[in-house]
């Protein structure tokens, strides 16, 4: 028992450090770029049977308030039905671009196809179920970037009723405040596809998927991690450059789903792999271990040393909610922190037990 105590004061130790010398940093290296003239961009769109997300959202890409851009959509082997209908979404649509993969099966390779045809030297990369928070996405993106770094973005899920959409959000905040955090400290380990924006040159200089051939997903936290060795890595939480995405209905859909995000962590770096994998242990051995003590909890330091080490962590989700949102997600924090540590432990046995083969 005295073991296992001392793991648990070890992990809220840990847990603390995380928030008070990782979570609350802020960036002060950035600045806005102001170059004579906007360069152009290119928002690059890899979809797979997703037309009727592109019939509805497509309106919203095409009006940004920015000069010079352009949609290029890459068909990443859709059903028949469903090339027929992106032909006809973007038939009306001088701006956009359509082309069907000729490579093999895959999100990587679509994406790669798309940034080759592109026309400006600015990639910004969605999804087809994503949404601009407004008009000045683009402006925003561009404006962390110096022409020749990285900009990781933010992407939360639309808000709706119910537990699970509560810890689909609570989940996303948490993610975006650990990625986030480390890419301001220098240290990128992961991104979101759905909104990062970088130069072409860099990726056809890097050309990151080149060994990753057998890997159907983490194509953006993979090239994240190769790019911190050529660039500077920027991020933008600011609300303006937000994309929304659909949040998965079901419980089935969300664990399919985040089964392909954490799948690519098996191949990551040693060193990418601790600085969320550290956090994620001890929050795990935190909760888990707590019911332990609970007999003797509430007469001894350890009671007081919870309360301290809950208040310092639900005040930092509680900062970060004003720049990513979803600042109702903040006044359940107790509980979802103990659902959060739940998803870790079951989501990790499940992602090492089955292997993800595709990247839908």
């Amino acid at each position: 028992m005295l073991i296992l105590e001392i793991i648990w004061y070890v992990s809220l130790v840990v847990l603390i450090g995380y928030h008070m010398l990782i979570f609350r940093a802020r960036d002060k290296r950035t600045a806005p770029y102001q170059p004579d003239e906007l360069p152009g961009v290119s928002i690059v769109i890899a979809v797979k049977n997703g037309s009727d997300h592109l019939i509805r959202n497509l309106g919203a890409f095409l009006s940004q308030d920015y000069p010079t851009f352009e949609v290029i959509i890459v068909d990443d082997h859709s059903d028949l039905g469903e090339k027929d209908k992106l032909e006809e979404v973007v038939s009306n649509h001088p701006r956009v671009s359509l082309f069907h993969s000729d490579q093999s099966p895959g999100k990587k390779y679509a994406l790669t196809q798309g940034i080759q045809m592109a026309n400006n030297d600015l990639i910004l990369c969605t999804d087809a179920d994503c949404i601009p928070a407004g008009h000045g996405w683009i402006t925003s993106m561009v404006s962390q970037s110096s022409g020749q770094n990285l900009v990781l973005g933010y992407s939360p899920y639309k808000h709706a009723g119910g537990l699970l959409n509560l810890l689909i959000r609570f989940e996303t905040v948490m993610t975006g405040i650990q990625y986030l955090s480390w890419a301001i400290k220098g240290k990128p380990y992961m991104g979101v596809g759905r909104n990062i924006l970088y130069p072409r040159s860099l990726f056809l200089e890097a050309n990151p998927y080149q060994g990753h051939e057998g890997i159907p997903y983490g194509d953006d936290d993979l090239w994240v991690q190769q790019a911190a060795g050529f660039t500077l890595i920027n991020v933008n939480f600011k609300k303006a450059a937000h994309v929304y995405s659909d949040p998965p209905i079901s419980w089935g859909q969300w664990i399919k789903q985040k089964h392909r995000h954490l799948s690519a962590g098996h191949h990551y770096s040693n060193v990418s792999w601790w600085q969320p994998g550290i956090y994620g242990m001890a929050l795990i051995m935190h909760w888990f271990l707590l019911p332990l003590f609970l007999p003797i909890a509430f007469d001894s330091l350890m009671f007081t040393l919870l309360v301290v080490g809950l208040a310092v962590r639900w005040d930092t989700y509680r900062r970060w909610t004003r720049q990513l949102g979803d600042m109702d997600t903040a006044w359940w924090y107790p509980l979802l922190d103990i659902g959060y540590a739940v998803y870790l432990a079951g989501m990790g046995i499940f992602t090492a037990a089955v292997k993800k083969k595709t990247w839908n």
